[in-house]
């Protein structure tokens, strides 16, 4: 047994940055497994149109959960000790609970205003959306306060529980022909399951420093000290959500739900290196930057920037290639006959999601140095290059698969243009 253990020990990296990527991946990797493994089956008891349905609740979930702590939850990164950190987790939670209750009126009125087709959703889906956007919205806080505890293992057990309890959900119900309502129980399922475990473990670790009083004064004092994000931080996120989750109401409104079904499984399949290796490296590259900013130590901060650029660069050139060679001819062989038309789509938007999958991880760099303004500039043109391929799209009456490529290609010019801008901050900031 000691010899076994002295090979396990040799075998796991001695640079504590890539120790916690592995945890970090090797949990987001199995919970992403679950998922992979049970979408054959889903696809199978679930129509085009049934999934382009809650594609559309889950692209307007995507952009509000983004905001849903105004940004608040990257504060605890870079609070000043763990007592403040304690204020800083208070003042988000209760934005999570304000926004969360605010986002059920304003997906009424995406509904009722029939806004790129949301009025295809139930009309039920906006009382549903409260309880998964504030379920995730605690979960995202928790997170982002265990990330600074560095309590890796206790988040990739929360996203094992989260997919499981999501894929569980939807098998269950959908062999019963639960149809639409069941994507959507399985939905809040998986926002209600992870955040309990995380949320005990996270309490616990940071009890000794907690404050014997948090009022008023307090989180006021702390909103101010940390006002960048909410005032720049947040508009920027939004601006980047909207720029993202656009394209599938768009794909809706262009050409119907279950071309949205489509373009919501290819651009799924596609995440998947984001979600199992890019999500994690961003945490932990959040984490180790923002000591490394806290220790004063800017070339070890560089250095971490630099390495991980490169290597992302190198890695996604995997899922690039398979994406672009394999997927067209495997997605009716793995999901079946009727979502054939998705794997071309998949190749079409292989290039971005390539672009993402380098250098998403890496713009957790701007709230660490307090840059946030920059973002916003980026943001600000990614969005007009979506609408502007919306308009093109419909006044060209492009197919949906040129439309994709459109998209690809915008989408891939604004993230080389960030990579820049991200390296000329990264040298500016932080000079020895």
């Amino acid at each position: 047994m000691s010899r076994l253990q002295r090979l396990l020990s040799r075998l796991k990296p001695q640079n504590p940055l890539y120790r916690s990527i592995l945890v970090l991946s090797g949990g987001t990797a199995l919970a992403q497994l679950i998922g992979i493994c049970s979408l054959p089956l889903v696809t199978r008891l679930y129509t085009p149109a049934e999934i382009g349905t809650v594609s559309l609740f889950l692209s307007f979930f995507g952009f509000w959960i983004t905001g849903i702590a105004l940004r608040y939850e990257q504060a605890l990164m870079i609070a000043a000790d763990d007592a403040e950190s304690h204020v800083v987790h208070r003042l988000a939670t209760i934005l999570v609970f304000l926004m969360s209750v605010l986002g059920v009126p304003v997906l009424w009125l995406l509904q009722q205003n029939h806004v790129l087709e949301f009025q295809l959703l139930p009309v039920w889906a906006p009382l549903i959306a409260w309880p998964i956007l504030l379920g995730y919205g605690l979960f995202m806080v928790y997170r982002s306060w265990a990330l600074r505890g560095g309590l890796v293992s206790q988040i990739s057990q929360a996203s094992i529980v989260r997919a499981g309890a999501i894929a569980g959900t939807k098998l269950g119900l959908g062999a019963f022909g639960g149809g639409v309502v069941a994507l959507f129980a399985a939905e809040l399922a998986g926002a209600l399951s992870s955040m309990h475990r995380l949320m005990q473990a996270t309490k616990l670790h940071f009890a000794a420093s907690k404050p014997s009083t948090i009022g008023y004064l307090q989180l006021h004092q702390a909103g101010l000290r940390y006002a960048k994000f909410p005032m720049l931080d947040t508009p920027s996120a939004w601006l980047d959500a909207l720029a993202a989750t656009l394209p599938l109401p768009m794909v809706a409104s262009l050409y119907g739900a279950e071309a949205a079904g489509w373009f919501g499984l290819a651009r799924l399949v596609l995440s998947l290196p984001n979600a199992q290796i890019g999500a994690a490296v961003a945490d932990v590259f959040q984490m180790s930057l923002a000591e490394a900013v806290r220790d004063k130590d800017p070339q070890r901060a560089r250095s971490v920037f630099y390495m991980l650029l490169k290597k992302l660069g190198l890695i996604g050139l995997v899922p690039l290639v398979v994406s672009l060679a394999v997927l067209p001819w495997a997605f009716p062989i793995v999901f079946g006959q009727s979502w054939a038309p998705a794997g071309t789509v998949a190749a079409s938007l292989a290039p971005w999601l390539y672009a993402a999958f380098v250098i998403s991880p890496l713009s957790r760099a701007l709230p660490v140095l307090q840059a946030q303004e920059w973002k916003l500039f980026y943001d600000v043109t990614a969005l007009v290059l979506m609408i502007g391929c919306y308009f093109l799209a419909s006044h060209l009456a492009l197919s949906l698969v040129e439309f994709c490529l459109l998209v690809s290609a915008a989408k891939t010019l604004g993230y080389v243009v960030y990579t820049l801008v991200l390296c000329v901050l990264v040298e500016s900031r932080l000079k020895n």
